[in-house]
């Protein structure tokens, strides 16, 4: 059939029925082209990438918000300024980091926020040196005020106790009472029941036996205890500080090795402090009641009657030394005294192991300040001592 002159089949391009044309609005089916196809594939990919791009930016705008959010956060932490007011004790617990501090700070009304406290610290590298323990700070504070007071040691709170040497067991259970701010009868129960000090073994009146009073084993020292510490406890570090004592210089071997028990090197020791002012004369005075043991002789030495008048209550200035009636009274009795007559320090005890070689048997006074004269032979010793008690060196 023609139409306007022409054939159909001339109407219609076969190339345009083969492979399409976009102006081509019929119903015949068509099928696009290579090139079409890849046109179509390329609009397709770039409108993926356009797509990526955005949720990139997108992604990157949402980082940098949540960052500076955080940032706006942490630098506009809520805190107190100052220093603030008032008193409060705070404990910081082994192992607490700053996160922690601070949440114990903010709970106690210390700073206004916790963060605040973190921020302080992480600007500061000495936050990681502060040390476990009780506090005393104020209400209302600055975090960095509350920093600064954690890192001050003035600012802890600890009932310190210094055990001079020498002192006996009754004179450390006042003063662990009075810096515990505890009933002496309290401490003095506690420093009685002696399987709760947990004393060393081999420590007694026989080479295996057990020790039958804690004298002797209260070491002298400065102790720090926190405060609510139980009595219990606090003669259990003093005694446990004895043990680190005995472990350091070997005090036990070398008793053993001079030929005397633990025990007995112990209470020579404990004579030894309350005879002697100078260090130098520690090993002679050990070595003399080493060498009046050896031949059965009475040591005669005041302060163990000193000692025993104590524990009796008794007035010193009434009491003869020579005529006491006690265990402790070494004119009266031969050996050593049943206990240490008090508690030494590490020089003492070191001389007590160490003696000095000599052959001396006496010693006395020689000086107002305290020096020893030492001499195996009773006229001099005599002499000496008539010396002693004419110039008021010391002999009674």
């Amino acid at each position: 059939m023609s139409v306007d002159g022409r054939d159909s089949a001339d109407q219609l391009d076969p190339h345009t029925l083969l492979f399409g044309d976009d102006e081509f609005d019929g119903d015949v089916h068509a099928y696009p082209s290579s090139s079409r196809r890849q046109e179509r594939r390329d609009r397709g990919r770039r409108r993926r990438n356009r797509l990526l791009t955005s949720i990139g930016v997108l992604f990157v705008l949402v980082v940098a918000g949540a960052a500076y959010f955080g940032y706006s956060a942490s630098v506009s932490a809520k805190d107190f300024s100052g220093s603030g007011s008032g008193s409060i004790t705070v404990q910081v617990h082994s192992g607490d980091g700053a996160d922690a501090i601070g949440g114990t700070l903010q709970s106690t009304g210390v700073v206004a926020s916790k963060r605040a406290f973190t921020n302080a610290a992480s600007g500061n590298g000495g936050a990681d040196n502060i040390q476990p323990g009780f506090y005393r700070l104020r209400k209302g504070m600055s975090a960095q005020s509350a920093l600064s007071m954690l890192l001050d040691p003035t600012s802890q709170v600890v009932e310190k106790v210094t055990i001079p040497e020498g002192r006996t067991e009754q004179d450390v259970v006042g003063l662990v009472a009075t810096a515990l701010n505890v009933p002496v009868d309290q401490v003095s129960a506690v420093a009685k029941n002696l399987a709760a000090l947990d004393l060393p073994g081999g420590y007694g009146p026989t080479a295996t036996g057990s020790p039958t009073t804690a004298e002797g084993f209260f070491f002298p020292a400065t102790y720090s205890f926190d405060p609510g510490t139980k009595p219990a406890v606090a003669l259990q570090m003093i005694t446990a500080q004895f043990v680190q004592e005995d472990r350091k210089i070997g005090f036990a071997g070398n008793a053993k090795t001079v030929g005397i028990t633990p025990y007995q090197g112990l209470i020579i020791a404990s004579i030894a402090q309350a005879e002697v002012k100078f260090p130098a004369d520690a090993p002679k005075v050990a070595r003399v009641i080493l060498n009046r043991l050896a031949i059965n002789k009475p040591l005669q030495i005041d302060a163990t009657s000193v000692y025993g008048a104590e524990l009796l209550g008794l007035d010193l200035s009434k009491v003869t030394y020579s005529q006491l009636d006690s265990p402790y009274n070494s004119y009266t009795h031969n050996g050593l005294p049943p206990t240490p007559i008090g508690n030494p320090g590490e020089t003492m005890l070191q001389a007590a192991v160490a003696p000095a070689a000599g052959d001396w048997l006496y010693y006395v006074n020689s000086d107002a300040q305290g020096h020893l004269f030492f001499t195996n032979s009773e006229a001099a010793f005599a002499t000496a001592a008539a010396a002693c008690a004419q110039n008021h060196w010391g002999c009674g």
